[in-house]
């Protein structure tokens, strides 16, 4: 995720990482951002004996080569109204995993471009995770995500979906003047 607060569950995903370990698969977490729980995930590191497997990046304007340099992304939010970094990565070719808060669901197609967890539910997170350590597995769930941001999401498909309802947001309403540019009329 984009920051270290706690809305995005950082401690989560190093429990996770914990999790994976103990099942013997090699894993590391490329946490991009800082913030306020900075301190306590290396703390959690530290006392989980993972502190060499997470890496926390500081501020990033471009994120883009850190979620390159990624297998997967895991987004545990608490609350997330829809999830940009997921949209990134997704366009990236990577699978991701996200806790099923906002509007996960609406880009997450479950078993096809990644996976959808309880908030909270680090066993699940570890679950989902497990499949995706499978290289071809990731791969194909990748292919399948950025397939899905350029029909779904891309720029043209908003377009297309969004165009239609602007010119009947500004037509003008009965007994009222037509808006001429540079009245005011914002978007």
């Amino acid at each position: 995720t984009a920051d270290r607060r706690p809305g995005s569950a950082p401690l989560q995903l190093g429990a996770a990482v914990g999790g994976l370990r103990a099942r013997r698969i090699a894993t590391r977490a490329l946490m991009i951002g800082d913030g306020e729980m900075r301190a306590a995930i290396e703390a959690r590191a530290r006392g989980l004996g993972i502190a060499g497997d997470v890496v926390i990046t500081g501020l990033r304007q471009d994120v883009r080569p850190c979620v390159a340099a990624c297998d997967v992304l895991a987004l545990c939010s608490l609350t997330e109204a829809f999830s940009l970094a997921a949209l990134e990565a997704m366009e990236l070719a990577r699978p991701v995993v996200h806790s099923d808060v906002g509007g996960a669901a609406e880009m997450i197609e479950p078993g096809r471009n990644g996976f959808l967890f309880p908030v909270g539910d680090t066993r699940s997170l570890v679950e989902w995770l497990t499949v995706l350590a499978d290289r071809g597995a990731s791969a194909r769930m990748g292919r399948n995500a950025r397939e899905s941001v350029e029909r779904r999401f891309s720029e043209r498909t908003m377009g297309a979906r969004y165009a239609p309802p602007v010119p009947e947001l500004i037509r003008p309403l009965p007994g009222s003047a037509a808006l001429q540019p540079g009245q005011g009329c914002l978007l």
